[in-house]
């Protein structure tokens, strides 16, 4: 399992990297649109069907939707989006204060969930490739904003593992602990820093940058949190089995999709747009 795991992951990393850096702003939208048919696809499993046709055929939908709408995708379209976004992800993360398990959702509230969700993978993937196609640095802005998700990933799983004691949401998701958050908030201020002293912070002012970061990498964690409570209600320990060793899409990119708009929104409101 564990070199099953990082043979994924290895070829994942020189995928998305690779299309990054080294291919234009098209095949960047053909990656987020296989990213978004296999989010949808994993949504619709997870809360109305089990039924492969189904699930395909939302996901093409959204893609259909995404190509069809990304010439008009301007700045102040984009704008919108991830303010809606952020507070989106604002009430979200009340929701969570109120959660409780049930296990018993109605196909009704699974199926607004389900479009709830699908708003949220539209607004993460424009996003996305808002950021590489808009800056003149944007590959590395990019690149930049994921590593805030990853570090904060590999920060909380150490100090978590090593120091966790308190638990931060034991009725989403008992792993995770407040040493761990504050672990992975840590080392990611040694890595905004460090990015920071390397580029400038690409014209802002490095108190901003640090907490636009950290304000990114912290929220990121109710991306995580919100797909806990999706499994959970539908019964499954991964999103899906897209990725050997991984899961499903959905359980690599779940805390990416929260931290898009709020980065966004950040770089909007710091003037950097």
């Amino acid at each position: 399992m564990l070199k099953q795991r990082v043979i994924t992951a290895i070829i994942l990393a020189l995928v998305v990297v690779g299309t990054i850096f080294g291919l234009d702003s098209f095949y960047v939208s053909v990656l987020l649109a296989v990213t978004l048919f296999f989010s949808m696809s994993e949504m619709i499993n997870m809360t109305v069907s089990k039924l492969t046709i189904v699930q395909w055929g939302a996901g093409v939908v959204m893609v259909g939707l995404f190509f069809l709408a990304l010439p008009s995708m301007r700045i102040h379209y984009i704008f919108y989006h991830s303010y809606a976004g952020l507070l989106m992800w604002m009430a979200i993360l009340l929701f969570m204060f109120h959660y409780q398990f049930s296990g018993k959702w109605s196909f009704t509230s699974k199926l607004a969930v389900s479009l709830f969700s699908a708003v949220l993978f539209w607004i993460c993937i424009n996003g996305l490739y808002f950021i590489h196609s808009h800056f003149e640095q944007g590959p590395w802005i990019l690149m930049y904003m994921l590593t805030l998700v990853w570090v904060a990933d590999i920060g909380a799983y150490f100090s978590g593992k090593k120091f966790g004691r308190n638990k931060l949401a034991p009725g989403i998701s008992p792993g995770k602990t407040w040493e761990g958050v504050i672990g992975g908030l840590a080392l990611n201020s040694v890595w905004i820093s460090v990015v920071f002293l390397l580029t400038d912070g690409w014209g802002i002012a490095y108190f901003a940058f640090l907490i636009l970061g950290l304000v990114t990498s912290g929220l990121s964690v109710v991306g995580d949190l919100y797909e806990s409570i999706l499994k959970r209600e539908a019964g499954l320990k991964d999103s899906g089995n897209t990725l050997p060793g991984h899961g499903g899409v959905l359980d690599r990119i779940d805390s990416v999709i929260a931290a898009t708009p709020v980065f966004l929104s950040g770089l909007y409101i710091l003037g950097a747009v």
